[in-house]
């Protein structure tokens, strides 16, 4: 008998339908699949309604020269209310008022009565205005971005997509989207954008989703490459993918030279110091030899060895 249960690919669209505010988290030292899938979803959400903030607190790897890195925030500074609170114990307020001048909120508060001193105001921060979190490629929660370990109550009270294709995953997700027979996340993805919405995947993103994708089948060379990721691929390209570039900068990442070797100006330079002091030693003998008792070679010390 059928199930008329949701898959979790379909609870994830839908999640991601009904959101508002969404946060995208990946891995600690997020791979090039990582990066690019964070970038293609943040940038279809955008274009999809959303309010969208990914977060990557770690160095991104070199291939993401291809995109616009800029829209992955390295904190999560600016996704929370901003609060000024004043004590209102001797001072009675009348009305409130603002206005935005000269880029600058002015707050106007005209007291009843008594007035109000700077000792009189605070700041604060409120919750965080997300209504959905999604973490992408990250097997286990002990290997998500430190902005977790940073700020332990994140996702508390939030749905959480855990989007992934590895083998073992622990499935801390209120949405376990787990994929083993992908390739990468990005090839996941896919799939999700595309019931987001007509026509959301345009070349930024389907350059991202191709890198992505290359990167984890080193180009189409691993075991693990499909005839589905092939023909995800080929859609790619025709939705405007800059393959040729894709290649470049993906051997770029595989091909950092090694540092060269500095070569020895002089043979000394190659021995150790203790078998340089014996030859200095060896040289004077013979020369001290050479000196007493001309035409003739003395033999060094026989303790002499250069083993």
């Amino acid at each position: 008998m059928q199930s008329n249960e949701p898959t979790p690919k379909q609870q994830a669209t839908e999640l991601l339908k009904q959101a508002q505010s969404i946060l995208l988290v990946t891995g600690r030292q997020p791979s090039v699949d990582q990066t690019m899938a964070v970038f293609a979803l943040q940038t279809a959400l955008t274009k999809a309604g959303k309010k969208c903030h990914a977060v990557v607190t770690d160095e991104l790897p070199t291939a993401s020269s291809i995109i616009d890195a800029s829209m992955i925030s390295r904190t999560l500074d600016g996704v929370r209310d901003f609060i000024v609170a004043l004590d209102l114990k001797r001072v009675e307020v009348e009305k409130l008022k603002y206005d935005i001048a000269d880029q600058k909120l002015n707050i106007t508060i005209t007291p009843h009565a008594g007035n109000f001193t700077s000792e009189d105001a605070s700041f604060d921060y409120g919750a965080f205005q997300f209504d959905l979190v999604v973490v992408l490629g990250v097997h286990t929660i002990s290997k998500i971005d430190a902005l977790l370990e940073q700020n332990p109550t994140l996702f508390d009270g939030l749905h959480l997509i855990n989007y992934d294709f590895h083998r073992v995953n622990d499935q801390y997700g209120s949405v376990n989207f787990i994929d083993q027979a992908a390739t990468s996340v990005c090839e996941m993805l896919i799939s999700t954008i595309d019931s987001l919405g007509t026509g959301l995947i345009d070349p930024e993103i389907a350059t991202a989703l191709l890198t992505g994708i290359m990167s984890a089948t080193n180009r189409f060379t691993t075991a693990s490459t499909s005839a589905k990721a092939m023909t995800m691929a080929a859609q790619l390209m025709s939705s405007g993918a800059r393959q040729q570039e894709i290649v470049k900068v993906l051997f770029a990442e595989r091909a950092k030279p090694l540092p060269r070797p500095t070569a020895p100006k002089t043979v000394a330079e190659t021995l150790p110091s203790e078998t340089i002091a014996q030859l200095k030693a060896a040289a004077d003998q013979m020369q001290q030899a050479s000196v007493s008792q001309p035409g003739q070679i003395t033999a060094p010390d026989p303790s002499f060895s250069v083993a």
